[in-house]
């Protein structure tokens, strides 16, 4: 983003004032058993990968569920690191909106496919989501998630704030 070109076109040995961290809301579940589904565009990648390389480390028990929308393959950052990832520990969906020769497809259109696997986690108290990315996939998402919630008999506004409540809804868009 903006940031890494700031940084890239910094001459060596440069000084940079930072300051941060701010909120305390995107944090990962002290309970190592709780399910993280994880839904991500572009560079907001960096905090889901910093949560599955942690959670591989620490030997959790609980899985993870990643929807990651890019351009194309080679857009993805930390394309490398995901696929060394198990699949035991971490079921993802790589999703791409400009590859030649085929419809555009965005996260919350897998989200949708996989409706019954995500209708699942919702109604898991254990479950925690984190939307991290552009803030245009978040309404799609919002959309997605009310026509799953809908399909289980509840109001998706209601299902957020409660999650929200418990501390099990992050979102971090930009």
């Amino acid at each position: 983003g903006l940031a890494s070109n700031y940084l890239c076109d910094l001459e060596q040995g440069a000084e940079v004032d930072v300051t941060g961290p701010f909120g305390a809301t995107f944090l990962m579940p002290g309970d190592h058993s709780a399910h993280l589904l994880l839904i991500c565009t572009g560079t907001g990648s960096a905090p889901m990968r910093a949560f599955t390389m942690q959670r591989q480390r620490s030997g959790a028990t609980g899985g993870m569920t990643m929807f990651f929308g890019a351009r194309a393959p080679e857009s993805l950052p930390y394309f490398g690191p995901l696929k060394k990832v198990p699949e035991s520990l971490l079921k993802q969906h790589l999703v791409f909106s400009r590859l030649e020769d085929c419809e555009k497809e965005y996260v919350q259109d897998r989200i949708v496919a996989e409706q019954e696997a995500v209708a699942e986690l919702l109604g898991n108290d254990k479950t925690h989501i984190y939307i991290c990315g552009l803030r245009g996939m978040e309404e799609g998402v919002e959309q997605a998630m009310t026509s799953i919630a809908e399909g289980m008999g509840q109001r998706w506004s209601d299902l957020r704030d409660t999650m929200r409540e418990d501390g099990r809804y992050h979102v971090e868009t930009y």
